[in-house]
Order: C-alpha cells, then structure tokens, then sequence
C-alpha cells in the first residue's frame, strides 16, 4: 500500500467559552485535519494545531512530498530524511507541528489496513485506558473555583490551574480551587514560561501552602539552567514543558537534573513515534511522563492516547484540551470523556470515524 495523495482542510472551531491562560484569552481553535489517500483505497485522517491554518497548508504541502509514493508506516524512515535534507531543521517546532498531524494521518491509515489499532505499531499497550486532569475555566476566581468542584464531583482525581495570567491574581485563584475541591485532588499549575526564576521561586513559595502537586514550566522554556536553579530552590515538584520539544532539549533538561516531569504531546515532537522515543528517554533518566494538551479537537486527544497506552512512564492526570471546543468533529467516538479515565478505542487506526457535516461547518467557518 502506498501513499497516493495528502490533502488538507483547515478548520475553525469557536470555544465553549473563553480560554485564559499567561499568553492572554482565546475563544476559538483554528486546525487542520490531514487526510492521507492511499492505491489501496484506505484513507487516514491527522491533525495539525496552529495560529494560521494557510501557513500550515503552504509548509505542509512541501513536506507531503517526502511521504507520497511511500507506504504509510515508513514513518521512521521517512523523518531521517526529512531531517537530513534540506531547511527543515531551521524551523523544529514549527515542522513538528506540521508533521504530527501528516504522521498521525498515516500511522491511522496503516492500522485500518492492517486491522489493528495504532498502539500496536509503538510497542504494544501497557494500559487499555489513561487518566485525563480537569481543566476548570472562568473568568474570575469563583468561576474557576465552581468549574473545578464541578469537574471534581464528576470523578476527577487531578486538577489543573493555569497560573501567571496577565491579571495576576494567581493565589486568589489557586486558594479558591483547593478551598472548592477539597484536600484530596491533586492540584497542578502551569505559568506557561510567565516568571524569571527570582519570580517563580518567589510565587511558588506563596502557592505552596495549598497543597501543589507540580508547577509546570515557571520559567522560559531557554532558561534550562534556571529551571534547574528553580527546582532546587522550593519544596514542590517542577515539569518542564516548552522546554522538552525535541530530543536534543530533552536530553539538556535530562542531564541537568531540571525537572521531576516531562510534559510532552505528539505536537511538538512531531508524531506519536517521536513522542514515544522520547517518553523511553525520560525513562532511562527515572524521570516521568505527562501527555501534553494542546487547544485541539479529540481527534488529537485519541492519537496521543495511542501513543500514551504504550508508555510506561506515564503520569495520572494527562492533558486534554477538546473538551474546550463547543463543538466536535468526530462521529466515533461521541462523547469523548474530557476527564477522568479515558478508554482508548481498540479499533483499527486510530479507531475513530469523523462527523463530515461538522468538518464541513469548521472549514466554512475558517473561510
């Protein structure tokens, strides 16, 4: 079977309500869903995050070209030259990016082809299911604290807080969710690279007093030096997250002793086989792993659930983020749990079957 053609559609999905974070509020996700074509008459369907879909429409017709005339599990092969030829390693994240959605397009039609799920092609699974966070949102303190008792009473075991938002009102915040959820929930918080590390030491100390579990990426994701000063300097544990994109920064923050954790998702890595590869880093180092979350529909959550069921290392409480979207673009399956335990599909490919009537609306909304 070989690939014949890819091509891509570009969405615009609105939130179900504002989203806040270091970096300001967004109200919508805009993407792009791959669909790999293959002589065989298999088709398998990806998806890239971005800013600007017609960006990455543009780089990923280039990088298209490596995969057409390929059978879709050359992805390994297919990668070291991408890599080794021409620019591509100028820009990493940006083709990481781009590439994650164009491998999970192909590693989905490979396992419809061969009746199996994608798991099957990344090691085999260790877990028939993952544990999702939740991810109360709002405004005010009150409404993230009465979103986060909400999640809670719905099973959810970890919660997780956006910190250093422009407003500043990070302990109000915080002190209201532990109050709201109570003192058994594990309680997370992500600043998104918003503090120096005299900040972070400083703010982490003031958090401390309501129960931490982590304190994700404090400071900016270059300053691996200062991550490490970080994580010496308070009593809670520290993930990395903007700092361990590629092999090359994992392996800084690894041999720097800079985090207890690594947050990480198929996004940045460019693929669920890259991102297994780095998850067996991280093990060799005894060092844990978090699936990364990114604003994304379930079509992502489900692909990096495929990679996340074959890892050992893996943490309670992982990312998602397309329960955020007010609408989704997946026919099966529907509802996809946004928190608690996620069961992940055993079926062929990625083992979902899209909505064609909301990809349809998401593409005409992006028009």
């Amino acid at each position: 079977m070989k690939v014949t053609a890819i091509r891509s559609t570009p969405l615009a999905i609105p939130l179900d309500r504002p989203f806040h974070w270091s970096s300001g509020r967004q109200r919508g996700a805009n993407l792009v869903l791959w669909t790999v074509e293959t002589d065989e008459g298999v088709e398998g369907h990806g998806e890239s995050i971005c800013e600007e879909p017609a960006a990455i429409e543009a780089y990923g017709r280039l990088l298209a070209d490596w995969f057409v005339g390929r059978a879709p599990g050359d992805v390994e092969a297919i990668l070291g030259e991408v890599w080794r030829e021409g620019r591509w390693r100028f820009t990493p994240h940006f083709t990481n990016q781009i590439l994650s959605g164009i491998e999970g397009a192909c590693w989905d039609a490979c396992g419809k082809a061969n009746a199996k799920p994608v798991s099957a092609f990344l090691g085999e699974r260790v877990r028939e299911e993952i544990d999702l966070m939740a991810f109360p949102q709002g405004e005010t303190a009150h409404e993230v604290a009465f979103h986060a008792a909400e999640l809670v009473e719905t099973g959810a075991g970890v919660v997780y807080c956006k910190v250093g938002r422009p407003d500043a009102r990070d302990e109000e915040i915080v002190s209201a969710v532990r109050e709201a959820i109570g003192p058994e929930p594990l309680l997370r918080v992500d600043a998104n690279e918003a503090w120096s590390v005299a900040e972070a030491v400083e703010r982490i100390g003031v958090l401390e007093p309501y129960g931490l579990d982590w304190v994700e990426q404090p400071v900016p994701a270059d300053d691996v030096g200062g991550l490490a000063q970080v994580r010496r300097s308070v009593g809670t544990r520290i993930a990395a997250d903007q700092a361990v994109f590629t092999e090359g920064e994992l392996r800084i923050v690894l041999e720097k002793d800079a985090a207890d954790v690594v947050v990480v998702g198929h996004h940045e890595t460019g693929g669920v086989w890259r991102l297994r590869r780095l998850a067996a880093l991280a093990e060799t180092h005894g060092v844990l792993v978090n699936r990364h979350a990114c604003m994304e529909s379930a079509l992502s959550t489900l692909t990096g659930a495929q990679a996340a069921a074959c890892i050992p290392n893996l943490t309670l409480g992982n990312q998602a983020m397309h329960q955020l979207l007010a609408e989704s673009i997946l026919a099966s399956p529907d509802p996809v749990a946004p928190v608690g335990a996620l069961r992940i599909p055993d079926g062929p490919g990625l083992g979902v079957e899209l909505d064609p009537d909301a990809v349809e609306r998401g593409r005409e909304r992006y028009q």
